[in-house]
C-alpha cells in the first residue's frame, strides 16, 4: 500500500529521500503563496478540530531509544465533544542498530533496563487495545500564541491527497537554533488534520501520523458514536492543576523555580500527582511546541532502584547531578536539602544544564 512508505526509515532513524519527497515539493511550491506568520490558519486547524465531526483509521508512528514503534489507531471524534483513540492493530517494530556491544556491567543494566522498560510499553499497549484513550486538543490558547512569538509560520499547498482530500500544508519552523519543526497537512476543505510530521532539531522524523481512511459524513459518525459511546469511559488526569500555596504545603517547604529559562519559554501550569503513594509537584514549561517539566518531591533516602537509574554522573554548580536518557530525552536528578529534583524535556542539553545551574544556585541560596 503507498501508505506504508510513509513509515520506512534509514537505520540510524532518518527518513529516506523519497519519503519526503512530497514534503520537500510542497516547501519549493511555498514561496509565491507563503502567509508570513500565518497564525490565522493554526486557529483554523484547531477550531475545525473541535467542530467538525470525523471517524477514521489512522497509522501512529514513533521513535524510542529502543527503535520505531507503528500503530493503528481507530480514531472518533463527536462535534463540540472531544476526540478518542483506540489500538487496533501494531505495524511493526523496529529495532535501533548501534555499533558492536559489549557485554561489560554497563551493556548488561542497559539491556536489563531496555527489557524492563519494554515490558511497561507491552503493559501500556495491552491497555490502549482495551481501552478508549482521549485525543488531548493539539494547542492551547497560550501555546498559540507563544508559537507566534518563537516560530515562523507559513502555510502552502500540497500536490498531495491524503485519504482521497486534497490538502494544505502548515509549517512550524523555529527561530531559535536547537528547536523542531512541525508539518500539519490539513483538509483543504475543512481544516481537519490529517498527517503531522515531527522532525527534530536535526531534521530527523522522530514521531508522525497520517490518516488512511477518514469521513467526515455527519450520519456515519453519529452512527459510530453511537456504536462506541457505550465502550468510551474518559479517565480524568492523575494530575490536578494547584496554586503556589498548596504546592509548597505539599512539598512542606517553599517551591523552587528556576531563574534560568531558555529563550521564549514560560511557565504553563503547577500541577500535583501521587507517586507511589507520595505527593509530587511538576512545573510544565513550554515554549509554544516543546515542553519540559520540572518534578519536585520532598527529598527521601534513595531506593536501589533509584541508584540503578542513575546514569552518568556529572558535576553541575558543585552538586553532583545524574544525567540519562529518557526516551529520546535528557533527564536530570539531583537532591537539595529539603527538596528532591528531576528536570526532562526535548531541549538542548546545554540549555538543560543551566537550568539545572540556576535551580542549584538558588537552592544554595535559601
Amino acid at each position: 500500500m503507498r501508505l506504508h512508505t510513509y513509515l520506512m526509515l534509514h537505520k540510524h532513524g532518518r527518513p529516506k529521500y523519497n519519503l519526503i519527497k512530497v514534503t520537500v515539493l510542497a516547501l519549493l511550491l511555498c514561496g509565491p503563496f507563503t502567509l508570513f506568520a500565518d497564525i490565522g490558519t493554526l486557529k483554523r486547524i484547531i477550531e475545525a478540530e473541535r467542530k467538525v465531526g470525523y471517524v477514521g483509521i489512522r497509522l501512529r508512528t514513533f521513535s524510542t531509544s529502543r527503535g520505531v514503534r507503528t500503530f493503528e489507531e481507530y480514531v472518533i471524534h463527536k462535534p463540540e465533544d472531544a476526540a478518542y483513540r483506540k489500538v487496533v492493530s501494531v505495524i511493526g517494530e523496529r529495532k535501533a542498530l548501534g555499533g558492536q556491544q559489549t557485554l561489560d556491567e554497563n551493556q548488561r543494566d542497559d539491556r536489563r533496563r531496555n527489557r524492563d522498560e519494554n515490558n511497561r510499553d507491552n503493559r501500556r499497549r495491552d491497555r490502549e487495545r482495551e481501552n478508549w484513550r482521549q485525543i488531548r486538543s493539539l494547542f492551547s490558547e497560550k501555546e498559540i500564541k507563544l508559537i507566534a512569538q518563537n516560530y515562523n509560520l507559513e502555510r502552502c499547498p500540497s500536490e498531495e491527497k491524503i485519504a482521497d482530500h486534497e490538502t494544505d500544508i502548515l509549517i512550524i519552523s523555529p527561530k531559535f537554533d536547537g528547536r523542531p519543526t512541525k508539518h500539519i497537512f490539513f483538509a483543504r476543505e475543512n481544516g481537519v488534520i490529517l498527517r503531522v510530521e515531527d522532525l527534530d532539531a536535526e531534521g530527523v522524523l522522530r514521531e508522525m501520523f497520517v490518516y488512511t481512511q477518514i469521513s467526515f459524513n455527519p450520519q456515519t459518525v453519529n452512527n459510530k458514536w453511537s456504536t462506541f459511546k457505550k465502550e468510551i469511559k474518559p479517565q480524568p488526569r492523575r494530575s490536578r492543576s494547584v496554586p503556589i500555596a498548596e504546592a509548597e504545603k505539599i512539598l512542606k517547604t517553599k517551591l523552587i523555580q528556576p531563574d534560568h529559562l531558555p529563550p521564549g519559554f514560560q511557565l504553563k501550569d503547577i500541577r500535583s500527582v501521587k507517586n507511589r503513594g507520595r505527593d509530587l509537584i511538576f512545573l510544565e514549561y513550554t515554549d509554544g511546541l516543546v515542553n519540559f517539566t520540572l518534578f519536585e518531591e520532598e527529598a527521601r533516602p534513595r531506593r536501589q532502584d533509584d541508584r540503578e537509574r542513575e546514569g552518568t554522573q556529572i558535576e553541575i554548580g558543585g552538586t553532583t547531578v545524574s544525567q540519562h536518557k529518557f526516551g529520546s530525552t535528557d533527564a536530570f536528578r539531583w537532591s537539595g536539602a529539603k527538596i528532591r529534583f528531576s528536570l526532562v524535556g526535548a531541549v538542548p542539553t546545554t540549555e538543560m544544564q543551566k537550568v539545572v545551574a540556576s535551580i542549584i544556585q538558588k537552592t544554595k541560596k535559601k
